[in-house]
């Protein structure tokens, strides 16, 4: 059985762009691999579809992996490394 990677809870303000649109949200959780996105605009993101966060001067890829009311989960095309983690979350890190 596939073990979930550990979710650091946050409360990050994020810009997210798409195709067609670009509006403000917060991450959630965030992990190495993927984040869940909170506050996102009705009908603004599909499964599939592939993003771009502006997060605490960092920009990051993921594709949207699944969405319910305004929460998304998200994959990033590259996994983060520990500094990126930490510099998106502050103070927190990973042990």
């Amino acid at each position: 059985m596939l073990q979930r990677a550990s979710r650091l809870p946050s409360r990050v303000l994020v810009q997210v762009r798409t195709q067609g649109a670009v509006f403000d949200a917060t991450i959630g959780n965030l992990s190495p691999g993927g984040a869940r996105l909170l506050g996102v605009p009705d009908r603004a993101l599909k499964v599939g579809e592939r993003i771009d966060i502006q997060a605490m001067g960092r920009n990051l890829q993921a594709e949207v992996r699944w969405n319910f009311d305004d929460t998304c989960g998200l994959m990033f095309a590259q996994p983060l490394s520990q500094t990126d983690i930490s510099a998106i979350l502050g103070s927190w890190t990973l042990h």
